[in-house]
């Protein structure tokens, strides 16, 4: 559901996002039309939860929260490039 809201409102921009989803792969992965790779090992589950309540820092300001660690890898593929 989330995925489809954010998808109408990229396309409402001219951007088209397409989620395609393998159950045989763990890491998440964003692939752009360009050839860009984005990976990220712990998927997108890494920020660590709030803790003090809803009116603490971070709670509702993702620039402020605690991120767990992770590695992310930016790579280029000219083989996905599609435009």
């Amino acid at each position: 559901m989330h995925l489809r809201e954010l998808a109408a409102s990229l396309e409402a921009r001219g951007v088209t996002l397409t989620v395609a989803y393998n159950e045989h792969l763990h890491d998440r992965e964003c692939i752009f039309d360009n050839g860009y790779v984005v990976k990220i090992g712990r998927g997108l589950d890494y920020f660590k939860p709030v803790v003090g309540g809803r009116f603490v820092l971070g709670a509702h300001d993702h620039n402020l929260r605690q991120c767990k660690a992770t590695k992310v890898d930016v790579f280029f593929d000219p083989s996905r490039r599609t435009v």
